[in-house]
């Protein structure tokens, strides 16, 4: 019995879909000896490479006509040698180094790409160098000394030696090129950085940059915000892969996911396939894993995630790629285009958390031309119900547009005195916003004048050292009871996480909160016995506009975009059960606050009266909007792959719903939920009313970050909303926030 019967033939899940893509032919158009320098020709011909596509030889004249590139094409398609070929040629014909910097999201990836960069380079007498963290002293004096052509390094690496190391500014100054592999990932936060640290970058040399993925929906918009250029080129190439796909949704009938995964996993085993498993989260890793375990497959079975040691992620990675284990389980640490190519099968055990994120996972499977088999496993929530009620959707989507906020006050304060500390700042360099932020860095004292220059001060130095590129200045260490540091998380997700009594999971190990000094920045947590519980926050939220970016209507709707002021009061937790999510009861504590600034938006919905009775139409409306409210945010992670936790919401009897960035200074996604209101709202009216509940339920509009432990929510209330919004119906009540009556 093959692998696939095998999946439909057990009663224990219902298999919802299955769709098959062949493996795409795609035309080569010329010989290398046509278009590359011969000596160039003759080593790409020497490793395996005849011929060209036409997307390469398109990318490669483009590169060489100094057009900033950008190359799309699919997982194991040949974009590295599209891009590898002129920046080759370059670094023949120049005199020295160096020539280009490559950078990659992670070390590990960076390390990984080494090897295949010196397949070619070795062979042509192109040096090339890794940058990182790990490099060591006596490889650092060389790449100084005598600097390689080609330097591969990380945005982390980058931004540190910018601000530190002399030599290194200098080297940068003679860059041609500058090139971002898997620039999907800088998104979010973390796109926000990459913006600011190339604009450091770019204060020192002015290079052609090239970047590619396989996996960006709006890649000329994405880039021109990215490296602020107006000259972007993008390159298509072929999207689809080299080998057979078999892929599957499927809905375990009588067990968790967790289980589900698990038993997938031991049919790999038995089946002699190499597998990886996707989850979203350290806890799930850690049960699947354990259940494995228990049923006798430990020895073939690894888990990769965060928070182990590097090494012992290496060695993890290099066990794989021997086949000693059969399958790793993987929170999103193997997401990124480390080739492993042997692998046969992906178990995703939650939906990721978007399209693109998707595509990237199952471009591990079948990269050597075999056939892969993806199996999508659905859940009890509103996207697993929507695709189980669409399965088509799930595989015609389109590639959903990236986005990241140029204007985080916190992330361009930061970057700023980092400017002033790789070379002074003058303020004719700065955008109006950055002037206005540099004026408030120099009442501060983060920032002097000295002549015409902006020098970053001692107390600017403190404040630098909370410079982190994947995320937030904004945390909260994590500490046992013994004074160690176990990990952070950032703020205002702590506030939900680690209030007081909160139960949290970390590295494996469960612990309860004892404290959250939010002056400090410190929670302190104890070890403890817990591994079926988890706790929910009970909050109060009130929003504030600060200042109004812009406002208008959309499908008929008023709305307001801009700053916001939040304020979060934590007032106790409800106590659930981790496995079935039943509630234990309801805890009050000494209640916590928190305010932060943030983008989002205002928007007046359309009012609705459910009754005449003035007490019954308050409660049917504000279970209404509070539905609407949740399943709107559910909706954007489906119409734009927002992630679970890149917004909040607020809800009032009134009609008012506010959608905000969840980070602190903003991370680009309400704003992209504006562009596209029809979309997320057609979305939303299709999870509403295609659930088969009475009135709610975790299916269609509950929400497990609710700060109200999900009481007050009608989907039927939340589906009359929906259809007057997108019927244009109604006229909103009120134009302001209510003073009152907001539910999160």
């Amino acid at each position: 019995m093959s692998f696939l019967e095998q999946i439909l033939s057990d009663s224990g899940r219902e298999v919802v879909y299955i769709k098959t893509d062949e493996a795409e032919v795609v035309e080569k158009c010329c010989s290398v000896h046509q278009v590359l320098m011969p000596v160039v020709a003759k080593v790409f011909e020497a490793v395996g490479i005849s011929h060209l596509y036409r997307y390469q030889y398109d990318a490669i004249q483009s590169i060489r006509s100094n057009r900033d590139t950008v190359i799309v094409a699919g997982t194991g398609m040949g974009k590295t040698e599209a891009f590898l070929a002129p920046l080759f040629e370059t670094s023949l014909e120049s005199l020295g180094g160096p020539v280009a910097l490559v950078l990659y999201p992670t070390k590990a990836l960076a390390r990984d790409q080494f090897a295949r960069f010196r397949k070619f380079a070795d062979k042509l007498g192109v040096r090339v160098m890794v940058y990182d963290g790990d490099t060591p002293q006596r490889e650092r004096r060389i790449l100084y000394e005598m600097p390689p052509h080609i330097i591969i390094s990380n945005p982390d690496m980058v931004s540190l030696a910018l601000m530190h190391v002399a030599k290194f500014r200098e080297l940068v100054k003679r860059l041609k090129y500058v090139v971002l592999d898997d620039f999907h990932v800088y998104s979010g936060v973390f796109g926000s950085h990459m913006y600011y640290l190339l604009r450091r970058l770019k204060r020192f040399t002015r290079p052609v940059f090239i970047a590619t993925s396989a996996t960006v929906g709006n890649p000329a918009e994405f880039a021109q915000a990215l490296f602020d250029s107006n000259k972007i080129n993008v390159v298509w190439g072929p999207l689809g892969r080299r080998g057979r796909l078999i892929q599957v949704l499927v809905r375990p009938k009588f067990r968790s996911k967790w289980a589900e995964a698990a038993r997938l996993s031991s049919l790999c085993i038995e089946n002699g396939l190499k597998c990886i498993v996707f989850t979203d989260s350290h806890r799930y890793s850690e049960i699947i894993y354990r259940a494995l375990k228990m049923g006798g497959y430990g020895d073939k079975v690894a888990v990769h995630r965060a928070g182990l040691e590097p090494e012992e992620r290496k060695n993890v990675e290099e066990a794989f790629k021997r086949g000693d284990v059969n399958v790793v389980i993987s929170t999103p640490t193997l997401e990124l285009g480390i080739d492993i190519g042997d692998i046969d099968a992906a178990i995703l055990a939650s939906i990721p958390p978007s399209y693109n994120r998707y595509l990237q996972r199952i471009g591990r499977v079948g990269r050597r031309g075999q056939t892969g088999y993806v199996v999508q496993i659905l859940g009890n929530d509103p996207i697993s119900q929507y695709y189980r009620n669409y399965p088509h959707e799930f595989f015609s989507r389109s590639l959903e547009p990236l986005g990241f906020e140029k204007e985080n006050e916190d992330i361009a304060s930061l970057h700023l005195l980092a400017a002033a500390t790789d070379m002074p700042l003058k303020m004719g360099e700065l955008t109006p916003f950055e002037q206005e932020l540099a004026e408030n860095l120099l009442k501060r004292g983060r920032l002097k004048r000295v002549g015409n220059f902006l020098r970053i001060t001692k107390e600017g130095r403190e404040m630098l050292s909370s410079l982190s590129l994947r995320g937030s200045p904004h945390v909260v260490k994590i500490k046992t009871v013994d004074g160690s540091v176990i990990g952070e998380r950032e703020l205002p997700l702590a506030l939900y996480e680690l209030h007081p009594e909160a139960i949290y999971m970390h590295g494996g190990r469960t612990y309860v909160s004892e404290l959250l000094d939010l002056t400090r920045r410190i929670a302190v947590v104890k070890p403890v016995d817990a591994e079926d519980l988890v706790t929910q926050a009970l909050e109060d939220m009130e929003p504030e506009i600060i200042e109004v970016y812009e406002e208008g209507i959309t499908e008929g709707v008023p709305y307001q975009f801009g700053r916001l002021r939040i304020k979060i009061t934590v007032y106790g937790y409800a106590l659930k059960r981790f496995t079935t999510e039943e509630t234990l009861g309801e805890y009050n504590i000494e209640p916590l606050s928190y305010e932060f600034e943030t983008k989002g938006v205002v928007f007046y919905m359309p009012y609705i009266r459910f009754s005449t009775n003035d007490t019954i139409d308050w409660e049917a409306r504000t279970k209404g909007y509070h539905a609407t409210e949740h399943v709107l945010i559910s909706a954007t992670e489906i119409a734009i792959g927002a992630s679970k936790t890149d917004l909040g919401g607020i809800s009032y009897p009134d009609g008012v719903i506010v959608i905000y960035d969840s980070h602190i200074g903003g991370n680009g996604t309400a704003r992209l939920l504006l562009k596209n209101f029809r979309r997320v709202a057609e979305i939303a009216l299709k999870i509403v009313k295609g659930c088969d509940c009475v009135d709610g339920c975790p299916k269609c509009v509950y929400s497990p970050y609710c700060g109200n432990n999900n009481k007050m929510l009608s989907r039927r209330n939340a589906i009359k909303v929906l259809e007057a919004v997108l019927n244009k119906s109604g006229t909103p009540a009120v134009r302001e926030i209510p003073k009152a009556g907001a539910l999160a």
